[in-house]
């Protein structure tokens, strides 16, 4: 008994100290709470740390999150960045569906070429936090605005593909409704 006690004192130590291969330093932390503020400069595309989940550099939203906090950013599309948190919601029974739409979008690792109008007018901004049962977790970020000009992304790749109103009813409900019809 003595043995295996110092045998498990020592691999503690060991993996406390360095990173061999078989010690484990589990999922990096991403925060479990909104940011009181957008941290992007403008208009969707931002998110506050890049994503750190397989298969995260070819889908939006990899694997089977478990749940999804939404946190809202309101303001106006003339002069977009450092918006204060407006709320949150927690989804848990639509999540899975949302991973699947998010998941399937079309995605690219440069900068999703976008032709845009120039209406002003009002936005949200909107960060999601896909929490997985593993304790790991991604963050999405995107928005709902005038000209439906906006890029999402989890930090690593980007979409095009327009979610706003969906982020929004999802925020306001607690309903994710596909944006899209679905035949799968």
């Amino acid at each position: 008994m003595r043995l295996r006690s110092t045998a498990l004192v020592v691999a503690l130590a060991v993996c406390a100290t360095a990173v061999p291969a078989g010690c484990s330093t589990g999922p990096k932390a991403v925060p479990d709470a909104c940011p009181r503020r957008w941290g992007g400069e403008g208009v969707g595309g931002w998110v506050p740390a890049a994503a750190d989940v397989d298969g995260a550099g070819e889908s939006l939203v990899p694997g089977s999150p478990v749940r999804a906090l939404i946190c809202a950013y309101p303001g106006s599309n003339t002069d977009p960045g450092g918006e204060r948190l407006a709320g949150s919601r927690t989804l848990t029974d639509q999540v899975a569906v949302m991973a699947r739409d998010l998941a399937y979008l079309p995605v690219t690792s440069g900068e999703p070429s976008m032709d845009c109008t120039d209406m002003g007018g009002p936005m949200t901004n909107y960060l999601v936090r896909f929490a997985y049962a593993d304790g790991s977790a991604l963050w999405v970020g995107s928005a709902e605005e005038v000209n439906s000009c906006v890029a999402t992304t989890n930090g690593t790749v980007r979409t095009r593909s327009y979610v706003g109103e969906a982020l929004t009813a999802a925020y306001r409900e607690g309903t994710w409704r596909s944006p899209w019809p679905y035949d799968g």
